[in-house]
Protein backbone atom coordinates (compact mmCIF):
# COMPACT_ATOMS: atom_id res chain seq x y z
CA UNK A 1 0.00 0.00 0.00
CA UNK A 2 3.14 2.22 1.18
CA UNK A 3 4.40 1.89 -2.61
CA UNK A 4 1.08 2.29 -3.92
CA UNK A 5 0.67 5.82 -2.78
CA UNK A 6 4.01 6.75 -3.24
CA UNK A 7 4.06 6.10 -6.58
CA UNK A 8 0.70 7.56 -7.40
CA UNK A 9 2.18 10.82 -5.24
CA UNK A 10 5.65 11.23 -7.79
CA UNK A 11 3.25 10.47 -10.82
CA UNK A 12 0.74 13.37 -9.84
CA UNK A 13 4.05 15.71 -9.07
CA UNK A 14 5.36 14.78 -12.60
CA UNK A 15 1.88 15.64 -13.98
CA UNK A 16 2.05 19.43 -12.21
CA UNK A 17 5.74 20.20 -13.05
CA UNK A 18 5.12 19.56 -16.85
CA UNK A 19 1.61 21.25 -17.00
CA UNK A 20 3.76 24.31 -15.89
CA UNK A 21 4.30 27.29 -18.24
CA UNK A 22 7.59 27.86 -19.40
CA UNK A 23 8.47 31.25 -19.88
CA UNK A 24 10.47 31.46 -22.86
CA UNK A 25 11.88 35.06 -24.61
CA UNK A 26 13.21 35.27 -27.96
CA UNK A 27 15.23 37.42 -28.79
CA UNK A 28 12.99 40.30 -30.19
CA UNK A 29 11.30 40.68 -27.10
CA UNK A 30 14.18 40.51 -25.01
CA UNK A 31 15.67 43.70 -27.49
CA UNK A 32 12.20 45.32 -26.69
CA UNK A 33 12.48 44.97 -23.25
CA UNK A 34 16.11 46.23 -23.15
CA UNK A 35 15.07 49.32 -25.17
CA UNK A 36 11.88 50.04 -22.59
CA UNK A 37 14.11 50.05 -20.08
CA UNK A 38 16.42 52.54 -21.36
CA UNK A 39 13.78 54.88 -22.79
CA UNK A 40 12.09 55.08 -19.60
CA UNK A 41 15.49 54.97 -17.39
CA UNK A 42 17.65 56.05 -19.75
CA UNK A 43 16.84 60.36 -19.06
CA UNK A 44 16.66 60.15 -15.57
CA UNK A 45 19.64 58.72 -15.75
CA UNK A 46 21.48 61.05 -17.81
CA UNK A 47 20.06 63.92 -15.61
CA UNK A 48 21.42 62.18 -12.46
CA UNK A 49 24.83 61.86 -14.12
CA UNK A 50 25.11 65.60 -15.28
CA UNK A 51 24.42 66.64 -12.04
CA UNK A 52 26.86 64.63 -10.50
CA UNK A 53 29.45 65.91 -12.78
CA UNK A 54 28.49 69.42 -12.04
CA UNK A 55 28.74 68.37 -8.13
CA UNK A 56 31.89 66.77 -8.73
CA UNK A 57 33.26 69.62 -10.55
CA UNK A 58 32.45 72.10 -8.44
CA UNK A 59 33.78 69.96 -4.85
CA UNK A 60 37.12 70.13 -6.83
CA UNK A 61 36.79 73.57 -7.49
CA UNK A 62 36.43 74.29 -4.05
CA UNK A 63 39.53 72.10 -2.98
CA UNK A 64 42.43 74.15 -5.04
Amino acid sequence: MQKNLWRGFCALYLVTLACRPVIAIGWEELLLLILLVAFLLGPPLYRFMRRLERFLKHEKKDKQ
